[in-house]
């Protein structure tokens, strides 16, 4: 996480104070082209003024119970938000400033009188002959209302590079919306009130027609006592009563008359019981029945032949006789008694059905004659209701005030509004102190870039071996080339050879140079050199070792001429030194192929560290008999202490930077750690530099496709 991209530039206070010193002629000159800009700017500021005024909104709950304010509140008295809102926006409306513009235009303002304003304050005011939608768009623009806390008071404003202008504008705008306001008020009511006269006129003839139309129907009805109606009920209820009377002793006598019609004998005859409830009938009855029963016990005593049996016998046929007689009389006269009822059920009815008749036509006339006064009575009260709306609106018009006052009249503005001219003069020398800072600061980091004029040895103190041109380059034609990489790698190889040359052998015989790449951060490319400068000499018949050193980080190397082997294996033991050495022995060296030792998959810190430490430097030795050169790819200086063990095993040790990325800060940091460590570094590597022509023209174009 020590990355280019994880750097922060955090200096100290002291610090900060150093590098302004040190960059003073940047920081006076940024100062100064940034305070003459700013001036020129202010120069042509033109400086707002604003009027304010103050409306309210006033509930007032009219004569006819009504709110005078536009829309009803949730209780009369109240002001919700939405309304007030509402003015707000009807104070902006077209309406409102058209007639605003219009009083402008009548008292002489014609929105310049002060010359074009400058854009960057309120922008150009119009003309006169300026059209009516631009002059209501400049003054929309510039009013402004809002309202204050949570009362029914607006807070309206108006800003112009014209103090005269802002109240006068401001003016004409409240004053507008105000006259505005009272006459839609004022013709609501007006409206409300043609229409409560016509109402009423309605409702006169309405009440004249239903009074014509009651007199008439009294003339046709006649007068009608209220106790001739009591009469003429209780009338019909004694009928009624009579009817219901005769209307039982009729049934009575049906049902005697069929029981009658139905008789078989004096038995059956003597079974109905208004035949043998007669008085004469039951006197033959209970003769008839004395004698028999004393006929039979004398029966019993003398018999049937007897005088005295025939005598008796003689007697109760009498009897039998007249009680027959008597019987059948009696059920004639319960006909003839039938007939009468029916006759007067019949008279009964009639009279009843009469006085019912009369009774009915008079309750019609009642009910009639109290509809039409029930209907001519809300006709009355009509008209009376509607007349005194009509007073009552006559005096609300002719009293009429309105819902919205001016509680503070526009005032003149004395003083320009933020920002004067002095508020921006101090503003622009702030703004151009920082940004005097900020080109110091800049400069300072960007200074501290390697770029491509940087010179090692003057800076760092040690010399440049090489420059290695960036990678993908394109030439002039826009074909890809490598921008002279390969050639650059080549130098860089051959330097190397030379420097073998004149190395003294070590007293153990060994022949191989041992050459270590490092860097201060990730990201520098050493690992690309190291693979490239390891194929580089494989490919003039060196055999060649890489050893990838980074075992926290990787790599699986960009070329593909190479034979990899476990490093993690061959350093904790799990891989036999001697089995790799004979290997090695026996290949060709003339292949074109390097040896590759790296790691697998990356190895936690700790164990990674104690790795390198222990193990690395007697591989080292065990090897360096088997190759004409050992290439180190260390890990960085300055994330862990793997590289300082790595560069401290080398012949040569090489320092890569690369342009535009690294810094020199941290370059230093790298190289005073490695001098700490007794270590010196023997040349530095400038990676992804332009290409130079010293590694000839970078727009030539590729002619071989193959390696020589």
């Amino acid at each position: 996480m020590t990355g280019p991209s994880f750097e922060q530039f955090d200096p100290s206070l002291r610090e900060l104070v150093a590098i302004l010193w040190r960059r003073r002629g940047v920081a006076i000159l940024a100062f100064v082209i940034v305070l003459l800009a700013l001036l020129g700017v202010i120069a042509n500021w033109q400086p707002g003024y604003r009027a304010t005024a103050e409306v309210g909104l006033i509930p007032v709950v009219t004569a006819s119970g009504d709110r005078a304010s536009d829309g009803a509140g949730p209780r009369a008295g109240e002001l919700t938000a939405q309304q007030i809102e509402t003015v707000i926006a009807e104070m902006r409306s077209e309406e409102t400033l058209a007639t605003a513009l219009a009083v402008l235009r009548g008292a002489g303002i014609g929105f310049d009188p002060g010359g074009v304003e400058n854009s960057l304050a309120n922008g150009p005011a119009p003309r006169t002959g300026t059209s009516e939608t631009d002059a209501i768009n400049w003054l929309r623009a510039r009013f402004g209302a809002e309202r204050i806390g949570h009362s029914a008071v607006i807070e309206a404003s108006f800003v112009t590079t014209d103090a005269t202008v802002s109240q006068a504008a401001l003016q004409a705008i409240v004053e507008s919306y105000v006259w505005q306001r009272e006459d839609r008020q004022k013709h609501v009511i007006r409206s409300r009130l043609e229409d409560t006269d016509n109402q009423l006129a309605t409702a006169r003839g309405d009440l004249f027609a239903r009074e014509g139309d009651l007199l008439a129907w009294q003339q046709q009805a006649g007068m009608l006592d209220q106790e001739e109606g009591a009469l003429m009920l209780e009338r019909v209820y004694a009928l009624d009563e009579q009817a219901e009377k005769i209307g039982q002793e009729v049934a009575t006598l049906e049902l005697a008359a069929r029981r009658r019609a139905m008789a078989n004998g004096l038995d059956d005859l003597l079974a109905i019981p208004d035949i043998a409830g007669h008085p004469m009938v039951a006197q033959l009855s209970q003769r008839y029945e004395t004698e028999r029963q004393e006929f039979d016990r004398l029966d019993q005593r003398y018999g049937p032949k007897h005088p005295i049996m025939q005598g008796r016998q003689k007697v109760l046929d009498d009897l039998y006789a007249q009680l027959v007689d008597a019987a059948m009389t009696v059920s004639g006269q319960m006909g003839d008694a039938l007939a009468s009822a029916r006759e007067r059920l019949r008279l009964i009815t009639g009279q009843r059905d009469l006085w019912q008749s009369r009774l009915n036509d008079r309750h019609a006339r009642t009910q009639g004659q109290g509809q039409l006064q029930r209907a001519v009575a809300l006709a009355r009260d009509n008209v009376d209701q509607l007349s005194r709306h009509v007073q009552t609106l006559r005096r609300e018009l002719a009293s009429f005030r309105g819902d919205f006052e001016i509680l503070q009249s526009p005032t003149l503005p004395v003083s320009a509004e933020f920002p004067a001219k002095r508020d921006l003069m101090a503003l622009a020398i702030m703004v151009a102190l920082f940004a005097a800072v900020i080109a110091a600061l800049l400069r300072h980091y960007f200074d501290q870039t390697i770029a491509d004029d940087f010179e090692p040895q003057d800076v760092l103190g040690v010399p440049l071996y090489a420059r290695i041109p960036a990678r993908n380059m394109t030439d002039g034609r826009g074909l890809a080339t490598d921008g002279g990489g390969d050639e650059a790698i080549g130098h860089l190889a051959v330097l190397m050879r030379i420097v073998d040359q004149n190395r003294k052998p070590p007293p153990t015989g060994s022949t191989a140079q041992i050459i270590a790449i490092g860097s201060a951060q990730t990201g520098e490319g050493k690992s690309h050199i190291a693979h490239a400068l390891a194929s580089c000499f494989a490919g003039l018949g060196h055999k060649t070792l890489l050893i990838d050193g980074d075992l926290h980080d990787p790599t699986g190397g960009e070329n593909t001429n190479r034979v990899f082997a476990d490093l993690v294996a061959l350093l904790s033991g799990e891989t036999d030194v001697t089995g790799f050495k004979d290997t090695a022995a026996k290949a060709d060296g003339h292949t074109g192929q390097y040896w590759h030792l790296g790691a697998r998959m990356a190895v936690p810190g700790s164990i990674a560290t104690g790795l390198i430490e222990r193990h690395l430097r007697p591989l080292v030795d065990q090897l360096r008999n088997q190759f004409d050169y050992i290439i180190l790819d260390t890990p960085p200086i300055l994330s862990v202490a793997d590289g300082l063990v790595a560069m401290g095993l080398a012949d040569v040790r090489l320092f890569v930077l690369r342009h535009g990325s690294s810094k020199k800060r941290d370059a230093k940091d790298a190289l005073d750690r490695l001098a700490t460590a007794g270590i010196v570094a023997s040349g530095i590597v400038l990676n992804g530099g332009p290409a130079r022509p010293a590694y000839g023209r970078a727009d030539m174009p590729q002619t071989m496709g193959g390696r020589v």
